[in-house]
């Protein structure tokens, strides 16, 4: 397999990019991904700091708002610790 259909390849693949971001306290990553219709939705996601047992999630996605494009507001249901390498 070439490298150029390779590189082609994962362009038609993805979805969606992410960025890290630093609110007053505490990290977090937005982004934006493609829905099935063609549409885009910005999303933010929160580490899940109610994680107690392996079965819950890592991880929560919301919805983006513009609020939360300036600086999110966690609705207590998740908090960011993000280490390099991890994320």
């Amino acid at each position: 397999m070439s490298n150029e259909s390779n590189t082609t390849d994962w362009s038609e693949r993805e979805i969606g990019a992410l960025w890290k971001r630093s609110g007053s306290n505490q990290k977090y990553l937005s982004g934006k991904v493609k829905m099935p219709d063609g549409s885009t939705q910005e999303i933010v996601i929160f580490t899940n700091k109610y994680k107690n047992a392996d079965n819950q999630p890592d991880f929560r996605i919301y919805k983006s708002t513009n609020s939360q494009q300036q600086e999110p507001q966690s609705d207590g249901q998740a908090e960011v610790v993000v280490e390099e390498g991890i994320l």
